[in-house]
């Protein structure tokens, strides 16, 4: 069996390398469905409302990267309205770069989908099967909404089944929870910091065992400090550890990219190019090797 799996690594990773570069002109080599929250701010845990939403990097970083290998992104939201870019959070990672920071506004400015964001519900109803991956950027927006969307955890649960890439950057990877059967319940459990509440309904998490990251709670921690003054209602690496996932972690700041079977996670910012990479060859490994190849053959399931 091991012989055959080797071989079959052997000659599907020949017939991806060896495809054809694409020209910019091309038609596009699949659609990503890009899934984020429209809300514009966070309870603390002392009540305090604070300003959420978005970086411009992590917003647009990786999906840029993304189109420019040939992909057609889809941005939805849960009520169909555009994301909400933090102010603040503009520019700070472009400070040595000002050709790409103006990129990143013009892509937010006159990309298309961005422009009108479809509603998670209309993705639904026009079929998942025509989506390649899904990417879920980070920001505190996802902990509001995200987590806990019924058609977010229908479309989650599809992705998995038919094992598509699925890639969630920071804070984002808590939309993975919003696969739980009952998601509202455990982000409820996880505000009352009621354990054994949160502990039943996370039964049946379709990535409990996988290995996994999200923004850390060292990272959380002078933010909470110095910038929320305040709490937030919950750790979304906690969050992520009692529903079962194995989460991991590397230095605060520092790039790390975590990929198990079809999900693929971010910790960070930092993180972003390296996320949108993995993701990228995901989506090219996706278009050459059918599922059950993947499943059967190369342990993708």
């Amino acid at each position: 069996m091991n012989s055959t799996k080797n071989m079959m690594t052997a000659l599907f990773s020949k017939a991806l390398t060896s495809l054809p570069e694409q020209p910019s002109s091309a038609k596009s080599l699949g659609r990503v469905l890009l899934v984020a929250s429209s809300t514009n701010t966070l309870q603390l845990k002392n009540y305090r409302v604070v300003p959420t939403g978005y970086s411009l990097e992590d917003l647009t970083v990786p999906v840029q990267q993304f189109i420019e290998a040939g992909y057609e992104v889809v941005i939805a939201t849960p009520d169909g309205k555009k994301p909400v870019i933090l102010a603040h959070a503009n520019d700070s990672r472009f400070d040595n770069d000002p050709e790409a920071l103006q990129h990143a506004i013009a892509f937010l400015d006159t990309y298309p989908s961005m422009q009108n964001p479809k509603t998670l519900k209309a993705v639904l109803s026009e079929g998942l099967d025509r989506y390649i991956g899904v990417y879920v950027p980070g920001g505190y927006a996802p902990m509001n909404d995200l987590m806990q969307d019924p058609d977010l955890g229908q479309i989650l649960r599809y992705f998995h089944k038919t094992s598509k890439p699925s890639a969630f950057l920071c804070h984002g990877s808590v939309a993975t929870l919003a696969a739980l059967p009952n998601a509202t319940a455990y982000r409820k459990a996880l505000v009352d910091g009621d354990r054994e509440a949160a502990k039943a309904a996370a039964a049946d998490w379709q990535y409990a065992g996988y290995r996994m990251t999200s923004f850390s709670n060292e990272e959380e921690y002078p933010i909470e400090r110095e910038i929320l003054d305040g709490q937030v209602p919950f750790y979304v690496a906690d969050a992520l550890a009692s529903a079962g996932g194995r989460v991991e972690h590397s230095s605060s700041d520092q790039s790390f990219v975590v990929q198990d079977r079809e999900l693929i996670s971010g910790q960070n910012l930092a993180s972003d190019r390296a996320i949108a990479q993995e993701f990228v060859e995901a989506l090219d490994e996706a278009r050459v090797i059918p599922i059950w190849v993947r499943k059967h053959f190369l342990g993708k399931a």
